[in-house]
């Protein structure tokens, strides 16, 4: 059997509760709902981190966060092999398109990529140009629709089979894209110089948090769902795209997001190492259609991550056990679609450093840093969820009948709490850094706290 071509789309902070194929009243998602009844929609699929930069090298290498170490080392190492790099020796061509300056060349995540495509709004020379232009007014978006436009070029003298990987960025905050979309489900009037004054405040999600009022938040979800509208419309195009070339049918396409965003729950915005680590944020949307995977517009509550992804693209492309071995519970997302899922979804985060708590603090006075300051893990077992914190103020939810999380059950429930404590840390203990990644030296922190700044995080 031939082998497939692999296309992999991720749109980054897209929250599964707000696409409309996951029940959102509004008409965000109508391709990814076309693609939810072509193929298999995946109810419980949890992200393994809350920001970009770990998300990027776990879904190229499979490995968890605390094994690769990308929030310390911030480049792939060269030992430690990625899902474009096995692919392309097994023959695939190979394409990469970024609109986010994490998912690219100052990370070295480019490496294994016969082509890889980053937007000028991503580029470190030209991103100002945009974030103090169009983006600022908000009239431009991420680069989305050139990026589509690169990859179906790219398709008409590729060979085959290939493997793309198109990362999306329009839902990132600040919320702009392109009109008809921005302001389509906007519940008001929206004069000019209000979007233009909210979008350049939540350039500053932490200032902007303490400060929100009522209406502010009502018009940020309104933008914020105009722009995963507009992402959706770059799904539809790829798709058309591939149909007019006769290679939408020989295709296995997976589209999901790198983590969702916080839209003021809990008086948090947007996400990061200060956004927390609650549902909103770590529940993402997951939709395949994969060759002998009878989707059929089935729902599956089989428990994945990301990760999984990264094992079955490299299965179908017949590379399996070429990536470095994860101490997680990968599995294929064909076998999950069958009820043999995780039996335990975990996802971690870094605090921030102290350099960089200082000069977020100069910069958002108001907001409270203190509850961020400590490594996070965050569980989910059997309907239950603890939020582990380094510092032991743990959080525990039984979200089968609490989803919205309101109800910390710590205290109550001693007996289920210090069973995840003990999950929590039987999985530190097995999940050990690459050995790649013993010889590094640590990432400088004014570097990446300047990367954070320019994607608006303080």
């Amino acid at each position: 059997m031939a082998r497939p071509n692999l296309l992999l789309i991720v749109i980054d902070s897209v929250r599964a509760d707000h696409c409309s194929c996951y029940g959102h009243d509004r008409p965000t998602t109508p391709n990814l709902d076309r693609l939810a009844a072509d193929g298999l929609r995946f109810d419980a699929a949890h992200s393994e981190s809350s920001w970009t930069l770990p998300v990027c090298f776990t879904l190229l290498t499979g490995l968890a966060p605390r094994e690769h170490q990308a929030e310390a080392v911030r480049t792939l190492p060269r030992e430690m092999p990625s899902l474009a790099e096995v692919l392309q020796r097994q023959g695939y061509a190979t394409f990469g398109a970024s609109a986010n300056s994490f998912f690219g060349p100052r990370c070295g995540l480019e490496r294994g990529f016969d082509v890889f495509a980053q937007t000028a709004q991503a580029a470190f020379w030209t991103a100002a140009l945009y974030r103090y232009g169009p983006q600022r007014i908000g009239w431009g978006d991420w680069g989305g629709r050139g990026l589509t436009r690169q990859f179906l070029r790219w398709l008409d003298g590729a060979r085959r089979p290939w493997f793309a990987l198109i990362w999306h960025n329009e839902p990132h905050h600040p919320y702009s894209a392109r009109q008809p979309f921005t302001t389509r489900f906007l519940r008001r009037r929206m004069l000019l110089f209000r979007r233009v004054s909210l979008v350049c405040r939540m350039r500053r999600m932490l200032s902007l948090a303490p400060e929100a009022t009522p209406d502010d938040l009502l018009d940020m979800v309104g933008l914020y769902d105009g722009c995963l509208a507009y992402s959706d419309w770059l799904v539809g195009l790829t798709r058309e795209g591939l149909e007019r070339r006769g290679q939408w049918e020989d295709t296995a396409v997976v589209v999901t997001a790198d983590h969702g965003d916080m839209l003021g729950e809990r008086g948090l915005l947007g996400h990061g190492r200060t956004a927390d680590m609650y549902l909103p944020l770590l529940r993402i949307p997951l939709i395949v259609r994969l060759p002998g995977l009878e989707g059929n517009g089935r729902a599956s509550e089989a428990m994945v991550q990301m990760a999984d992804i990264t094992r079955t693209l490299a299965s179908l492309g017949g590379v399996p056990g070429q990536l470095s071995p994860s101490a997680a519970q990968t599995v294929d997302l064909r076998e999950a679609a069958a009820g043999r899922g995780r039996s335990m979804a975990i996802s971690e985060r870094q605090p921030m450093g102290e350099r960089s708590v200082l000069s977020a603090r100069k910069k958002s006075p108001h907001f409270d840093f203190e509850p961020h300051q400590c490594h996070m893990t965050a569980v989910l077992q059997d309907g239950w969820r603890l939020i582990h914190r380094s510092d032991g103020r743990h959080e525990l939810y039984r979200v089968a009948v609490d989803a919205a999380e309101k109800h910390n059950l710590a205290a109550t429930e001693p007996g289920r709490l210090a069973e995840l404590v003990q999950a929590v840390e039987d999985w530190q203990s097995r999940a050990l850094p690459h050995p790649a990644t013993r010889s590094l030296k640590t990432h400088e922190e004014a570097i990446v706290e300047k990367r954070l700044q320019d994607l608006g995080y303080f």
